[in-house]
C-alpha cells in the first residue's frame, strides 16, 4: 500500500505472548525511547489495561516501530475484543506491514460488525488494490458512491482503480479534478506527480514541487525530483535536488547514497566516500551505503577496506549478490598471495 496513504489514517500499541517473550521484548530499545518510556512504565504497572497498550502503540508508531506497535495493538484488542477502534488499528498496522491476508480478515470483520465504517472500508479497498483484487475494490467503492456520490476519498480510490486497470489517463483526470477542488490535498498531489513521472510528463517536477510546498516536513518529493534528473542523466540537477533534500532533512539517508553514487559514476571516489560515510552516520544499518563504500575503496585501491565494507553490507542484507561476489573475489586474491 502507498505509504503516504497509510500515514494519514491512524495510530496505535504492542502485545506479548508469555513471560519469556515479555522479558525479551522489554529489552527492545524502542520501549525506552524518551517518547515511549512513560507508556512502557504504565504498561508494566497496569498490564491488564488495554488503553495503555493502544497508547504505547501510537507512540511506537511515532518512532517508526510498526512491528512493535502491531503487537501492542493486538494486545489491546485481546484485552478488549469488542473495541472496533482497536481492531481498526490492528488492521491498519497489518496493512502497513504488508500482512495482507491478516489485514483483509481484520477489516472484513469490522465491516461485519459495523457496515457503515467507511474508514475500514477504505483500508480494505486499499488492501484489495495492493493484492490486485481490483473487482472487489471496485465493488466496495461503488458501495460508498451509493451513499456519498461526491466523497473525495472514494474518488481518489476510484482513480487508483483506473490506474490498476491501465487507464492512467482516466486516473489523472480524476486526480486533477480533486486538486481543483482541494489544491492542498497532499495524497492526491503526490499521486498525481507519480503518475506524471510514470508518463514521462514534464509536469512531474512541478507537481512534486507543489507537493513539497503542501507539507515541507516530507522531503520525499524533492528526492523524487532528484530521481527524475538522475534517470535523465542530468547529473548536476540531480545532485542539486538531492542536496536540497538533505538541506531540508539532514537525516535523509537515501539522498546521501544517491549523491555518492553519482560522484562515484563521475570518478570522484574520494568525494563519493564522504557521502556514503554520512549516509552510514544517519543510518548505521544501511547495507547499500556499505556496499557503495566498498566500491569506493576498490577504486582507491584499498582492497582490505573494500572487503570489510562488502562484508558489513552482507551483515545488514545477506541478499546483496554483488557484494558477496566482489567480497569473494577480493578474498580469493588475498588468499592467493
Amino acid at each position: 500500500m502507498n505509504r503516504r496513504i497509510l500515514s494519514c489514517l491512524l495510530m496505535l500499541l504492542i502485545a506479548s505472548c508469555g513471560n519469556k517473550n515479555q522479558e525479551q521484548e522489554a529489552e527492545h530499545p524502542a520501549y525506552h525511547n524518551p517518547f515511549v518510556q512513560p507508556l512502557t512504565d504504565s504498561v508494566r504497572n497496569n498490564p491488564g489495561n488495554a488503553r495503555y497498550y493502544i497508547m504505547r502503540s501510537e507512540a511506537l508508531l511515532g518512532v517508526h516501530e510498526d512491528s512493535l506497535a502491531l503487537k501492542d495493538a493486538q494486545k489491546a484488542l485481546q484485552l478488549d475484543s469488542t473495541n472496533l477502534q482497536y481492531r481498526y488499528t490492528v488492521g491498519y498496522l497489518q496493512l502497513s506491514l504488508k500482512k495482507y491476508p491478516e489485514a483483509i480478515a481484520t477489516l472484513q470483520k469490522i465491516l461485519q460488525a459495523d457496515a457503515g465504517n467507511q474508514n475500514a472500508r477504505f483500508l480494505l479497498i486499499s488492501a484489495y488494490l495492493d493484492t490486485r483484487r481490483v473487482a472487489e475494490a471496485q465493488d466496495l467503492v461503488d458501495e460508498v458512491f451509493k451513499a456519498y456520490p461526491d466523497h473525495p476519498q472514494a474518488w481518489f480510490l476510484q482513480a487508483q482503480i483506473k490506474a490498476a486497470r491501465k487507464d492512467r489517463a482516466g486516473a489523472i483526470v480524476i486526480a486533477q479534478k480533486l486538486l481543483a477542488s482541494d489544491p492542498i490535498d497532499y495524497e492526491v498531489s503526490y499521486q498525481l506527480a507519480d503518475w506524471y513521472r510514470d508518463d514521462n510528463n514534464p509536469e512531474a517536477i512541478r507537481q512534486y514541487e507543489k507537493t513539497f510546498r503542501i507539507d515541507t516536513n516530507d522531503v520525499g518529493p524533492l528526492f523524487d525530483i532528484g530521481n527524475i534528473y538522475e534517470y535523465q542523466k542530468q547529473w548536476k540537477q540531480a545532485k542539486a535536488a538531492y542536496r536540497e533534500c538533505v538541506l531540508q532533512d539532514p537525516d535523509y539517508t537515501e539522498a546521501y547514497v544517491q549523491i555518492g553514487k553519482i560522484l562515484l559514476h563521475q570518478d570522484s571516489a574520494d568525494k563519493a566516500l564522504r557521502q556514503f560515510n554520512i549516509a552510514i552516520s544517519t543510518s548505521p544499518v544501511d547495507a547499500e551505503a556499505y556496499f557503495n563504500k566498498g566500491l569506493c575503496f576498490e577504486k582507491l585501491g584499498l582492497k582490505d577496506s573494500a572487503l570489510n565494507a562488502f562484508r558489513q553490507a552482507l551483515v545488514f542484507d545477506e541478499t546483496l549478490k554483488e557484494a558477496r561476489e566482489r567480497g569473494q573475489k577480493l578474498q580469493n586474491e588475498r588468499s592467493s598471495k
